[in-house]
C-alpha cells in the first residue's frame, strides 16, 4: 500500500469505529425480549485520585520559627543602636565614627540574617509559612493536637488538587486542605508532593511518621452522563451501550474514556444527556444484531 493511501487508511478507521451500524427491531419485538429505554441524566464527575499521605514532624518547622523570631529582634535592636549611634555622631560626636559604623555593620549582618531565615522557610517548607502570623498559629495548632501536618505523593498528577481525605481505616477520615507544594521530592516516587493541614478532633490521631491513604478531589472533573451497568455490552474487548434512533432503530455506540461508578460507567464523551440509552436488554438486542441472517441460517441447513 503506497503511503498516502496507508495514511488515509488510517485517519478513517476510528473514524468508522465510532459508532456500529443500526439494528431495526419492531416495538413488538422489542417487548417480547424486554428492551426498555431511559433518558441519560447529565452527570459531573470529579478528578478524584488515589494518593500515600505521610504524618509530617512539625519540630525541625517550629525551631525555624523561633530562631526567625530570635533574628527579628535582634534585627530590630541592632537596627535602633545603628540608627541611635549615628545620630550622636553627627550632633556631636558623643560616638566615634567607628563605633557608629559598626553599629551600621551589626544592623546589616543581623537583617541578612534575618532575610536568610525567611527563605529558608520558604525554601523548606513553601510559601504558605512565610508568613509569620499563619506559621505560628500552624504550630500552636499541631502542638496541640488540634492539627497536623501532612505530606501527600502520587504517580497521578497533583496538579489542581486542593482538598483530600485521609482513610483512617476503622478510625474514619479526616479531611485535609491543600498548603501548597511540597519543596522537596520524594526520592521513591519522584513526586513533587503536596503539603495539607488536617485539622478538628481527627488531627489528633495522626502520630508523627504515621501513613495512610490519600483520596485527592481535583478541580478539573469532567461532564458526561452516567450509563446504566445493565445496559452495557462486551464486544471485541469494546464496551457499548445502545442508543435508540428511532420507535424501531438502534445504534450500537462504544463507550470510549469511561469511568467504573457505583450505578454504572461514567462517560466523558460520546453520549448526550437527554439521549434514550437500552437499560434493561442489551443483551438480547445484541444477540439479534449478531444473528445470522435467516436465509444464511438455511443455507447452513441445507
Amino acid at each position: 500500500m503506497k503511503p498516502a493511501l496507508l495514511a488515509l487508511a488510517l485517519l478513517v478507521a476510528p473514524l468508522a469505529a465510532q459508532a456500529e451500524p443500526a439494528i431495526k427491531l419492531d416495538p413488538a419485538a422489542q417487548k417480547r425480549i424486554g428492551v426498555v429505554v431511559a433518558p441519560l441524566a447529565a452527570a459531573h464527575r470529579s478528578g478524584a485520585a488515589t494518593g500515600f499521605a505521610r504524618v509530617l514532624d512539625v519540630s525541625p518547622l517550629a525551631t525555624l520559627d523561633a530562631d526567625l523570631a530570635t533574628a527579628a529582634a535582634a534585627a530590630a535592636a541592632s537596627s535602633a543602636e545603628a540608627a541611635r549611634t549615628q545620630a550622636l555622631a553627627a550632633e556631636d560626636a558623643t560616638v566615634s565614627r567607628k563605633a557608629a559604623e559598626a553599629a551600621r555593620a551589626q544592623a546589616r549582618a543581623d537583617a541578612i540574617k534575618l532575610a536568610l531565615l525567611r527563605r529558608r522557610v520558604a525554601l523548606e517548607w513553601g510559601p504558605a509559612f512565610a508568613a509569620d502570623a499563619r506559621r505560628a498559629r500552624v504550630i500552636a495548632d499541631v502542638a496541640s493536637g488540634r492539627a497536623a501536618l501532612v505530606r501527600v505523593d502520587a504517580a497521578a498528577s497533583l496538579e489542581g488538587v486542593r482538598t483530600m481525605r485521609l482513610d483512617l481505616g476503622p478510625q474514619g477520615s479526616a479531611g485535609a486542605t491543600v498548603l501548597g507544594v511540597a519543596r522537596v521530592a520524594d526520592p521513591r516516587l519522584q513526586s513533587a508532593g503536596l503539603i495539607g493541614l488536617v485539622s478538628g478532633p481527627k488531627a489528633a490521631l495522626l502520630s508523627v511518621g504515621m501513613t495512610a491513604t490519600a483520596i485527592l478531589d481535583r478541580a478539573d472533573g469532567a461532564a458526561g452522563a452516567v450509563l446504566p451497568r445493565a445496559g452495557l455490552v462486551r464486544v471485541g474487548g469494546l464496551t457499548f451501550a445502545y442508543v435508540r434512533k428511532g420507535a424501531d432503530q438502534f445504534e450500537r455506540r462504544p463507550v470510549v474514556g469511561g469511568a467504573p461508578q457505583m450505578d454504572g460507567l461514567f462517560a466523558p464523551t460520546g453520549f448526550r444527556p437527554g439521549e434514550l440509552v437500552v437499560v434493561e436488554g442489551a443483551a438480547a438486542l445484541l444477540a439479534a444484531e449478531t444473528a445470522p441472517p435467516k436465509s444464511d441460517a438455511k443455507k447452513d441447513e441445507d
